[in-house]
């Protein structure tokens, strides 16, 4: 489950879409996220994927995976 995510197709539909500034999206969705350091990459979801296929989570099954920077925790 990715949370806000900042990729140029995103934040650009969604400016224009808002008709506001790029960098003004980008601040308001980075004031969203809980964690310091604003909204998620493709890299973040990509490491995620990364461990899941890994060893390293052999025991893992069936599980949400929220990377969503605790927007989650936030919320529910």
């Amino acid at each position: 489950m990715p949370g806000l995510m900042n990729t140029p197709m995103a934040i650009e539909t969604i400016s224009q879409v808002r008709g506001v500034e790029r960098e003004q999206l980008v601040r308001e969705r980075d004031a969203q996220v809980p964690l310091a350091g604003g909204m998620g990459t493709a890299w973040d979801i990509a490491y995620a994927a990364l461990f899941l296929a890994s060893d390293e989570a052999k025991f893992i099954t069936g599980v949400v995976l929220p990377v969503d920077g605790g927007q989650s925790a936030r919320i529910g």
